[in-house]
């Protein structure tokens, strides 16, 4: 009797484990098919041959729909990320092939080789803010777009919302450089930040800026030797402007941890007590400066210019700040930070920095500079930035040596930006040289864009052109690329220019894996300024260029142009854009406040 019993049970477990196995195939065959239904076509991208040319005044249709149906296959299940592959030299990255040489400095002393005491992994990209806005030139730590948040847009015109004037500062040096310093130039990006309730109370902002639920506060340090505060929306100061009397030409950075301090480098190199050149750590509670890095002189550059136009990169586990400098210097600091929120109290007490320098064949003839304009980008124990000399370099910040060195031709003053593949633990930068040191007799000389594998310094493509520049002008790529999202997703775009009696500007999108033009947009006049691309919640793109002459373009993602407005200014600085709004610096007209609708 219990033999029967023991075979019943089992008869009925066996039929209750098919069952279970049925309904959950069932199940997971309802879900592909949901799946499928709802997933979009991806365009093909056109080939090189067939890539369409847009110029200005050009028709701005919307793509019509076929109405024919593709089906799709089955979704692939989703893949966990693989662990980062190792950094290993490419043959033709390897420093030594350039003549490359590492010095280091650790307590004010010479040294062959750093181990620091905490090791250095920088968060990832969508990990390294920790409050809402672009904190720094051209968003995050990856450099791939200077955009938070999403656009609601319905005919994706521009409207002016704001408008604040600038002046100008006398240049550093004296002697045949002279002259003054206008408004906002290259790189020139404002900062976009929407601080949260308790740290606005601690800070110097007037009393409705502290009241307005959700605002963002526009920081901009500009060329005319102020950093001003406004309302992103009304265009309202929010606070009294900072005043240094020294240009800011390149763009700063709020602490990515969400803590009110700003860094920004001075952008000219002056002999003038009390005026010589230095990065500034600032204290947003009150606006003083909590400490300073980089300062003129400094004995262990190998040149003489001082100046800062990178924006800063921090690690927050390990409170250390990098900051590469035109003196050919990478500096790693030790902050120190003291950060109260509840008391309102700041305070940075930095080590002494580790400094890393350089030599190669190019720096030691003279025809080349030694130093960094560019800003760094960050990926695992890793930075990344390009120099005056055309070489991309590879440090690992545990040990301030480079890993690797790439020859990317000439002046490289774009900041790189990267592409993470977490299927393959890969990494990819994209970044285009100027012409500088390479032009011939009448101007002419060759550049390109880049697609390099951050993990060996290997190129895997690249784009070739001849430009030309002139005394007052320099062509090439001198914008930093957008890595494309959305519609956009496996794109990336930039800008160049050719000096030539036509002072011309392209926008060009190229497909990442390939290399090939899938679509260019013509300019009326050069563009020196990086390219930013906003998205709507169905990822629909609005990609905003400007130009020397004073337009402003929004292109769809096609590269067909949707509108265009002018303010009758020269647009070197870089715009920045939060949800529908956008902040624009010009070299005469000061800083406009956009709105796309």
């Amino acid at each position: 009797m219990t033999s029967r019993k023991k075979q019943a049970r089992r008869r009925q477990a066996v039929l209750l484990a098919v069952l279970i196995a049925v309904c959950i195939a069932a199940i997971a065959v309802l879900a592909m098919l949901i799946s499928s239904s709802f997933k979009k076509d991806k365009p093909t991208p056109a080939k090189p041959s067939e890539a369409p040319v847009q110029t200005e005044g050009a028709a701005t249709p919307d793509p019509e729909a076929t109405g024919e149906a593709t089906e799709e296959p089955s979704p692939e299940p989703t893949k966990e990320p693989v662990a980062y592959a190792p950094v290993e030299a490419n043959d033709s990255a390897k420093p030594a092939a350039y003549g490359y040489k590492n010095e280091l400095v650790v307590n004010g002393e010479e040294v062959s080789s750093y181990q620091p005491a905490e090791t250095i992994t920088f968060l990832h990209n969508d990990e390294y803010q920790q409050i809402d806005g672009v904190l720094s030139f051209r968003g995050s730590c990856f450099r791939q777009d200077p955009y938070f948040g999403t656009a609601t847009v319905e005919a994706g015109k521009l409207q002016q919302l704001w408008q604040h004037d600038t002046y100008s500062v006398k240049k550093g040096e004296g002697g045949s450089y002279s002259g003054a310093w206008t408004g906002s130039g290259w790189t020139g990006q404002a900062l976009l930040v929407r601080w949260d309730s308790d740290t606005k109370a601690i800070m110097n902002m007037f009393d409705f800026a502290k009241a307005k639920e959700g605002l963002v506060e526009v920081i901009y340090p500009t060329m005319d030797g102020n950093i001003y505060f406004y309302d992103l929306e009304t265009g309202e100061p929010t606070r009294n402007k900072l005043v240094f009397g020294v240009p800011f030409k390149g763009s700063g950075s709020v602490d990515p941890r969400g803590w009110p301090i700003l860094y920004v480098g001075q952008g000219d190199n002056y002999n003038e007590s009390g005026k010589e050149s230095k990065a500034y750590i600032i204290s947003l509670i009150d606006g003083s400066v909590l400490a300073t890095v980089g300062n003129k002189p400094d004995p262990f550059a190998l040149r003489s210019w001082h100046a800062y136009d990178s924006a800063a990169v921090v690690d927050a586990a390990t409170d250390t700040l990098f900051y590469p400098g035109e003196n050919g210097i990478l500096y790693r600091v030790k902050l120190n930070t003291s950060y109260d929120k509840a008391a309102g109290t700041l305070t940075v007490s930095p080590d002494k920095p580790v400094k890393a320098r350089y030599q190669s064949i190019r720096t030691k003839n003279g025809k080349f500079w030694l130093g960094y304009e560019a800003s760094a980008v960050a990926w695992r124990n890793y930075l990344y930035v390009c120099d005056n000399a055309g070489f991309m370099q590879c440090f690992d910040v545990n040990t301030m040596k480079a890993v690797w060195v790439q020859d990317i031709w000439d002046d490289t003053n774009a900041t790189p930006c990267l592409e993470e593949d977490p299927e393959t633990g890969r990494a990819y930068l994209y970044v285009g040289n100027t012409l500088d040191s390479k032009m011939d007799s009448n101007g002419r000389g060759p550049v390109a864009f880049f697609k390099i594998d951050a993990c060996t310094g290997e190129i895997i493509w690249q784009k070739e052109y001849t430009v030309s520049t002139d005394k007052h002008v320099t062509g090439g790529f001198q914008g930093s690329a957008v890595l494309g999202r959305g519609e956009l997703e496996g794109l990336v775009i930039t800008t160049y220019s050719s000096i030539g009696g036509s002072y011309e500007g392209y926008v060009v999108a190229y497909d990442t894996k390939t290399g090939e033009e899938v679509w260019r947009y013509k300019v009326a006049a050069y563009t020196w300024c990086s390219p930013l691309a906003m998205y709507d919640a169905n990822g629909k793109a609005y990609i905003i260029v400007c130009n020397c002459t004073g337009d402003i373009c929004v292109l769809n993602g096609q590269g067909q142009l949707i509108d265009k407005i002018n303010v009758e200014s020269n647009i070197e600085a870089s715009p920045v854009a939060f949800d529908n709004y956008i902040v624009i610096g010009t070299r005469v007209k000061g800083i406009f406040g956009i709105k796309i609708y």
